[in-house]
């Protein structure tokens, strides 16, 4: 099961109108090409006119459940015409960046010399989720598959759109966040950035190496939610 990261509106996401960078590449070179999501129902509507409503319902609700937050006012743009973004991590090269900062906050720990299978096992990582332990790099560690272009400095539980639960976050937090985490370690000027991401990680990789091309996608992708006010989220 792969990893690709989505930044557009919810309506196109839902509706299944948009492609993956690996569906673009073989469209672009003729090559017939699909993706099958297991979770995915049958009668799973595609009219962006039939899910654009129920976005927009899904959304009031949410707001009306973070008022006890304080003033969040959730408004992006749902038009199906508002452009969109995506790339391909891939698994191993998010657990690198998730692992990468939290052997930021935990120097003291044995770093993972390549990306293991399951990160959650990670002293590091369990150091950095560990309850009263406060993590700066909070929207990356904690788990979240959606983060909104509104800014707040927590992550919730609630469900999406289509009835799963997840954890949802800010994806302004997720860039100061990522932001903060390159000027810590590498930091990476917007060149070196455009390199890490061109010149991709193979699976195996080191985790540096792994960790340096989740970034450059992560921060990318955060960027363009941020600068188009829409929402971003993680596909597989």
């Amino acid at each position: 099961m792969g990893l690709d990261v989505y930044v557009g509106s919810l309506t196109r996401y839902y509706s299944g109108q948009w492609e993956t960078i690996v569906q673009r590449s073989a469209r672009e070179d003729g090559i017939r090409f699909s993706v099958v999501r297991p979770d995915s129902p049958p009668d799973a509507l595609t009219n962006p006119a039939d899910v654009e409503p129920i976005i927009l319902a899904w959304r009031t609700g949410l707001q009306n459940g973070l008022a006890p937050h304080g003033n969040i006012v959730l408004n992006w743009s749902e038009q199906f015409e508002a452009p969109y973004f995506t790339d391909k991590p891939a698994w191993d090269c998010y657990a690198a960046l998730v692992l990468w900062a939290a052997y930021d906050e935990h120097p003291e720990t044995r770093r993972a010399t390549v990306a293991p299978d399951d990160w959650s096992t990670d002293p590091a990582y369990k150091l950095s989720i560990a309850p009263g332990f406060r993590s700066r790099y909070s929207q990356l560690i904690s788990d979240t598959e959606m983060w909104l272009p509104v800014e707040f400095d927590f992550i919730f539980m609630a469900p999406d759109p289509a009835e799963k639960k997840m954890g949802i976050g800010s994806s302004s937090r997720l860039l100061k966040q990522l932001n903060d985490l390159n000027q810590r370690t590498w930091q990476a000027g917007e060149s070196t950035l455009a390199d890490w991401r061109r010149q991709g990680a193979d699976h195996g990789a080191p985790l540096e190496t792994s960790a340096r091309f989740g970034f450059a996608i992560m921060f990318a992708l955060a960027t363009e939610s941020v600068r188009h006010a829409l929402p971003m989220k993680l596909d597989y």
